[in-house]
């Protein structure tokens, strides 16, 4: 058991070469922090339109991984799937909010680099914890999965329907991560993925406030037929 965690420790190690999941740049990460060889020093907030928050967690050394790790990780790289693909279809739209428009933008950008993060970490355990097979679970099953109709619909409706239809469909989304991340956290057993999950509850908190004050100001006068419906 020693021989083989000691050969993931080396995989996650040379699986390390991720995206900063908040930044921008390609960060070289060892377990524990960046290596010595670095010479900028990984940033630990960014700014957002929705204020400052903290970076995703870096990859790092931590034990063994429960199935309830790998079936967390799995789910919410297919969650943050729909998010991106939400996001890409408002963004298809001229003539955005400027506010819609760099939300959109940095949910595509911040939930990219989260993925990439995620994955690289399966790969390095997927020897113990079997198939790294990601639709393996039924997506429509996860908290705020929206049905493809309603994905498709922001891309359909022009501004500013598409605009309020997009701060809708992403704060159920939204919530529905934090919910999962809320259900997973009693069963936690490594340290990085629980780290994920307690960002997300944190990050996507705060953007939901950030959306729903949009929405508001959006929907209070006279707002587009999106504002009334269920």
């Amino acid at each position: 058991m020693r021989i083989q965690v000691l050969l993931r420790t080396a995989a996650l190690t040379l699986a390390a070469t991720t995206l900063a999941a908040c930044g921008t740049e390609t960060q070289q990460v060892a377990l524990g922090g960046t290596k010595a060889a670095d010479t900028a020093e990984r940033r630990e907030t960014v700014e957002r339109p929705w204020g400052t928050v903290k970076t995703f967690p870096r990859l790092q050394k931590a034990e063994p991984p429960s199935a309830a790790d790998v079936v967390f990780t799995r789910e919410m790289i297919m969650h943050h799937r729909q998010a991106i693909e939400l996001a890409e279809n408002v963004r298809r739209h001229e003539g955005l909010d400027e506010r819609v428009g760099s939300s959109a933008r940095f949910i595509i950008q911040d939930q990219k680099n989260e993925i990439t993060t995620m994955k690289a970490w399966l790969r390095a355990w997927q020897d113990t914890t079997g198939s790294s097979d990601e639709h393996s679970h039924d997506a429509d099953a996860m908290p705020g999965m929206l049905p493809q109709s309603r994905v498709d619909e922001i891309a359909a409706l022009d501004p500013p329907e598409t605009e309020v239809a997009f701060l809708r469909a992403m704060i159920e989304h939204h919530e529905g991560a934090v919910t999962m991340s809320q259900d997973y956290l009693p069963e936690q057993s490594n340290a990085f993925v629980h780290s994920t999950a307690t960002h997300i509850i944190s990050e996507q908190t705060t953007e939901i406030t950030y959306m729903r004050n949009l929405l508001k100001q959006w929907c209070e006068k006279d707002g587009p037929a999106t504002c009334t419906r269920p």
